[in-house]
């Protein structure tokens, strides 16, 4: 006796079952091949876009950069107004100075203004030549000594004086008070060497000089003008107490005369 599972009709729908749940699980298993495929798409179109927008970013970054490359070239090659300025200002200044070394130079002649005439600049005049306190007093000496009868021997020594010669001026002016130790011109006579020495820096032979003066000629006018010049000579030479003593006794013995207000002011300076 047969059983129904063993029948040819009773196998048939197994089979068809079969089929139908391989059919089935065949077509999920396409599905889910299908959706993993999209998804596989969109991560595909996604990562395009972000590509995308990473492009289009460097882009205009690089775009922006360009931008600016251009407007620093731009603004390194323009000159500002008040730069144009000062540049013509220094080119006008330049040209007058080369204009002016170009005329002081011998043989090359300035060049000519614009429009081709030249004129004719007068030289400016030479300041006239300032004295010193010594010429002067030399030159009223000089003036003094003309109308007098004064032998040679003192105009020489003056000359030589003027020159800065007092190693020569000395012995024709002290021949002149041997030979005239009565004259007016006496104690000028030894003064002047004093004063030669002093201009030299010779100090100590500009206070024996003038002591000299001051002890022979006590009363002589020129005594004011040595005690000051010694005072001058003590003070250069470091020794501001003598300074300081001599300048006292010049204000003490002669206020009238010219010197007493020199020596006041040189007392102040170097302190009483």
């Amino acid at each position: 006796m047969f059983s129904e599972s063993n029948s040819p009709a009773g196998g048939y729908p197994r089979l068809a079952a079969l089929a139908v749940t391989t059919a089935v699980l065949a077509g999920c298993a396409m599905q889910a091949d299908l959706r993993e495929i999209q998804q596989d798409q969109r991560a595909v179109r996604a990562l395009l876009a972000d590509q995308q927008v990473a492009v289009e970013g460097l882009r205009r970054r690089v775009e922006i950069i360009s931008t600016e490359k251009t407007e620093v070239g731009k603004r390194r090659t323009a000159t500002p107004p008040e730069v144009t300025r000062q540049l013509a200002d220094l080119e006008a200044r330049v040209a007058a100075l080369e204009q002016g070394r170009t005329a002081a130079q011998p043989g090359l002649e300035p060049a000519p203004p614009e429009g081709g005439v030249t004129q004719d600049v007068p030289p400016a005049p030479a300041p006239p030549r300032v004295q010193s306190p010594r010429e002067i007093a030399l030159a009223k000496e000089d003036a003094a000594a003309q109308g007098a009868r004064v032998d040679g021997d003192y105009r020489e020594g003056l000359g030589l004086v003027r020159q800065g010669q007092c190693g020569q001026a000395a012995p024709k002016l002290k021949d002149f008070v041997r030979k005239n130790p009565k004259s007016d011109f006496a104690d000028n006579a030894l003064y002047w060497i004093g004063a030669c020495y002093y201009g030299q820096h010779d100090y100590s032979r500009a206070i024996v000089e003038l002591n000299d003066l001051v002890l022979k000629y006590p009363k002589g006018d020129r005594v004011p003008a040595a005690l000051l010049t010694m005072a001058d000579a003590f003070a250069d030479s470091g020794d501001k107490t003598d300074a300081r003593l001599l300048l006292q006794k010049l204000m003490s013995q002669y206020p009238q005369a010219e010197e007493a207000g020199q020596a006041r002011q040189k007392l102040q300076s170097i302190g009483e």
